[in-house]
């Protein structure tokens, strides 16, 4: 696509957009233009608008609960739930680890438990093992009540980083 169809395509949205497609669309942009400035290493990340701290050995990954999100139930959909999930426990393994290794997720096992609703998203966690090869983690979601909504453990494979 063009830079012109990719202006006729913007134009023609705004045309027809309610307030909630405006405000999804200021999302997208925004989130974007966050990954073009280096704010967030990934488009996931900025696109769901992500926040990420990482202290006492946990790492705690935070997320608006917005338009983008959501199922057709108006729920977060289980999908986000669990890249949510992978993007935190794997954050938290990259902490661990010295600069020149990475790590790949290998499993990861989800129950969800209550429906994804709220303000924002709240994912804390923390390891389990940490060997030479394997790192396990275990991931709490939780909804700004404090429900909890999943729970999930994940296996990482340490790799060389390239």
């Amino acid at each position: 696509m063009t830079k012109d169809e990719l202006i006729q395509l913007t134009n023609e949205v705004l045309q027809n957009a309610d307030n909630e497609d405006l405000y999804v669309l200021e999302l997208l942009l925004s989130g974007l233009k966050r990954k073009q400035y280096h704010e967030k290493g990934s488009y996931i990340g900025a696109l769901l608008h992500a926040e990420g701290e990482f202290k006492d050995n946990q790492f705690t990954i935070r997320i608006p609960n917005t338009p983008i999100i959501q199922n057709s139930l108006n729920i977060v959909h289980g999908g986000i739930t669990a890249t949510l999930l992978d993007s935190a426990m794997g954050g938290l393994v990259h902490h661990l680890l010295p600069p020149d290794k990475t790590a790949v997720t290998t499993e990861i096992k989800i129950n969800y438990v209550a429906p994804g609703v709220g303000k924002e998203l709240i994912c804390r966690t923390n390891t389990i093992h940490k060997g030479n090869k394997t790192v396990v983690t275990e991931g709490k979601v939780f909804r700004d009540d404090g429900t909890l909504i999943a729970h999930s453990t994940a296996s990482f494979f340490i790799i060389n980083r390239s």
